[in-house]
């Protein structure tokens, strides 16, 4: 009688040798194409990163500029945000409008008026100034201390009489105005692409507004930091650019007052509107209110009132033109928090580097740069402690 074979239990070992397994890939090899890998990408994304760099070069300087105005505007974008019903296609339009007329009208208001005030200068000058005036100043300077000074300047006695002081007067006074209508007309042949720049600030300005918050937030994300440090980092930006701005503007209103103040107690002519000019004249830069003041305290002393023409100078050189180099510092490092000296040198590179947008350029990036070291410095213990748990 055949006997069946009993199936194998289900627990039972299986006497049949074990089916190789394939082996796996060397644990060196898997890291070095991990490595290759990121390293191909990161050569691909700087090459690209440069690329760019060199694409958005010409447009830079308009482009800064326009995001700097949407950090100092975009607080008064954000209620005209919200005036308007939260719909921000229509805010962003009316604060680039509102932006628009804040800067560019007085802007051409005042060009305008200064060329045609330029080219009537020396026969305004002139008809303010008495029949015998340079008579009077010649003989005061014969008999005056100052004439040692005067002919060590002129080189030449005959050059410290009444037509030759006229003459050298005249001289400086056609010489500034040609060369304010020199430089108009330099910028006149350059229109198109100063209009060209202008467009482009104030496209790149409507799109700072319209979409700077996404734009923002996206940076954050971005960052090789940790979320409380890339917060820090973009707030840190946008305060340093606002500070810089409210002190760049607080110091020519001050040197504007303290420079109408002298004019008025020297007796100078239209003291508010030279006040004024001294303060458009303060926020252009390596002119300042010594392209004011000067002027005005050569005129008293050439008229006769040579006290009050020396106190204006003395009062200008000391007072008004100085003041800047301490207060504009003063003001921005204390709300930036930045060391007085350094934003100093900040604000003078910027400014040799870059013109006026060194101005903020220049203590943006300290205050930045500061930031990473603060957030390395702080960053260093947690690693060492982490390291030592390991």
């Amino acid at each position: 009688m055949s006997t069946a074979r009993k199936p194998t239990p289900a627990t039972e070992a299986d006497p049949s040798p074990p089916r190789a397994l394939p082996e796996a890939p060397i644990s060196g090899v898997t890291e070095f194409q991990r490595r290759a890998l990121a390293l191909g990408f990161g050569v691909i994304s700087l090459a690209l990163f440069v690329l760019l760099l060199v694409i958005y070069a010409p447009v830079a300087r308009p482009i800064l500029w326009a995001a700097a105005l949407a950090a100092l505007f975009f607080p008064v974008h954000r209620r005209i945000l919200a005036l308007v019903g939260g719909r921000p296609n229509i805010a962003a339009v009316i604060s680039t409008l509102l932006t628009l007329a804040v800067f560019a009208v007085p802007a051409v208001l005042f060009v305008t008026s200064f060329l045609a005030e330029a080219q009537n200068l020396w026969p305004a000058v002139r008809g303010s100034l008495g029949p015998d005036t340079f008579e009077r100043l010649a003989a005061w300077l014969a008999a005056s201390r100052l004439r040692p000074i005067a002919l060590w300047i002129f080189r030449d006695e005959s050059k410290i009489g009444a037509e030759a002081i006229e003459a050298g007067l005249r001289d400086a006074v056609s010489g500034f105005s040609e060369l304010a209508i020199r430089q108009l007309q330099e910028f006149g042949r350059d229109a198109p692409g100063k209009v060209l720049g202008a467009a482009i600030t104030v496209l790149a300005y409507y799109f700072f507004l319209r979409h700077g918050p996404g734009w923002l937030l996206q940076i954050k994300v971005t960052l090789p930091l940790e979320p409380q440090h890339a917060d820090n980092l973009v707030r840190i930006a946008g305060g340093t650019v606002n500070a810089v701005f409210r002190g760049v503007i607080a110091t020519a209103a001050v040197q504007a007052i303290l420079a109408g103040l002298g004019f008025a107690a020297t007796g100078a002519p239209a003291p508010v509107v030279l006040g004024s000019i001294t303060m458009v004249a303060a926020l252009i830069p390596f002119v300042g209110p010594v392209a004011v003041w000067l002027p005005v305290a050569i005129g008293l002393i050439v008229t006769g009132r040579t006290v009050a023409g020396i106190a204006l100078f003395l009062w200008g050189a000391l007072v008004v033109s100085l003041v800047d180099n301490f207060l504009r510092p003063y003001l921005i490092g204390r709300e930036t928090r930045l060391p007085m000296l350094w934003l100093f040198l900040a604000i003078l590179g910027g400014l040799r580097a870059f013109g006026f947008l060194g101005v903020l350029l220049g203590p943006a990036t300290l205050a930045l740069f500061l930031a990473c070291v603060r957030i390395y410095t702080q960053g260093r213990p947690a690693a060492a402690a982490q390291s030592r748990r390991a």
